[in-house]
């Protein structure tokens, strides 16, 4: 993966503001750890699909637009693996491979370098060591937090936008509720039920790409493959 890189000035993509939203202000995770790295992968194919560069199928990730000049690391380091991949995959065997511990630990390193998150290392009790990532307070996770809020409560909302994606992202892989627990989970079924019916006739890629997070979260949970549950809603 990438060396962390990259201009503080730039807006963070869809697996930045998913990896943030995940964190509470102690830098704990809001769920376990390997259930954010899916989250983190399922990220990353979804955003490719968002801005253009890859198709996703129920059977195939295949390649829409090669070109990594308008990506930023380590999502052109992703779409290039995937290009380069001598067989085929599915986007689920995709998020599999994405979500070992090097993708999020670019991501984590990046966010540190550009000052979004503060590491601190410390020991419980003296002796388990634990880390802590900090967010720093930015304009940029404030305004995301009050674009998904304000999205949940039924402010209209542009499918191709960030906001969308990320908040299914957030609730397949439980973190939603976490953020906003003061927010019906009816409410959220059923801003959700309305996302889906139209991301799968405008966005097919990107509800692909979403649908193989839930299948990958399923399968973690049922140690079973092949076991879906559908997109939540």
């Amino acid at each position: 993966m990438s060396k962390p890189q990259g201009s503080k000035k730039r807006s963070f993509n869809l697996a930045e503001y998913y990896l943030l939203s995940c964190l509470d202000h102690g830098g704990r995770f809001l769920t376990q750890p390997h259930t954010v790295r899916v989250g983190i992968a399922g990220a990353m194919l979804t955003d490719l699909a968002r801005r253009g560069h890859i198709h996703v199928s129920q059977e195939l990730v295949t390649i829409a637009a090669p070109t990594i000049g308008d990506l930023e690391p380590p999502v052109h380091s992703v779409l290039h693996l995937i290009a380069e991949s001598p067989q085929p995959q599915d986007a689920e065997q995709w998020i599999n491979r994405f979500s070992r511990p090097a993708l999020m630990d670019v991501l984590l390193k990046i966010l540190e370098h550009n000052g979004q998150l503060t590491l601190k290392k410390k020991r419980l009790m003296g002796l388990i060591p634990q880390t802590r990532y900090l967010p720093n307070d930015s304009y940029g996770t404030m305004d995301s937090y009050i674009r998904m809020r304000a999205t949940l409560m039924g402010r209209p909302t542009q499918l191709e936008a960030i906001t969308w994606p990320l908040i299914q992202l957030l609730y397949s892989t439980n973190v939603l509720t976490r953020v906003f627990p003061a927010i019906a989970n009816k409410t959220i079924r059923l801003r959700l039920r309305q996302f889906h019916e139209e991301i799968e006739k405008t966005q097919p890629d990107m509800a692909e790409a979403l649908q193989a997070v839930e299948n990958a979260i399923a399968e973690s949970l049922t140690a079973t493959r092949g076991q879906a549950t559908g997109l939540r809603g």
